[in-house]
């Protein structure tokens, strides 16, 4: 992987491998959330956009962004996570898993929905290697 965000990826599916949960990469086999991310890109153009990773598990809709760098993990204006700025949004792990989980929300049946943003990697949080 080329992107910076490389090794986080590959971190957290380590993770959700561990946990036994499977979600999709960069995209869904899910049709209506796949349709509802082609208009859902971070910098609120209504291009195609992607979270890390999304998906139902039971009947929770999941979705994780992640940064490389801890500094870039959420942004805050008067103690409020900000989804509306396109400057912001795609910057932010936390921003930009909220976007997509409001995103997914209003344009599926899906009612119950847990958004994560994870930064850093192993490295920055050894105690969660084995």
């Amino acid at each position: 992987m080329a992107r910076l965000e490389g090794s986080t990826d590959l971190w957290v599916d380590h993770l959700l491998n561990d946990a036994g949960i499977n979600l999709d990469y960069q995209s869904s086999r899910i049709k209506n959330i796949d349709e509802a991310l082609h208009t859902g890109s971070k910098r609120l153009n209504g291009k195609p956009g992607y979270p890390e990773y999304v998906g139902v598990v039971k009947d929770f809709l999941l979705v994780i962004e992640d940064k490389s760098d801890i500094d870039n993990h959420v942004f805050t204006k008067n103690d409020v996570i900000t989804t509306d700025d396109p400057k912001v949004v795609p910057e932010y792990a936390l921003n930009g898993a909220l976007h997509y989980a409001r995103h997914i929300l209003e344009r599926t049946s899906y009612k119950k929905c847990l958004a994560f943003g994870v930064s850093g990697n192993e490295k920055l949080h050894p105690k969660f290697q084995e």
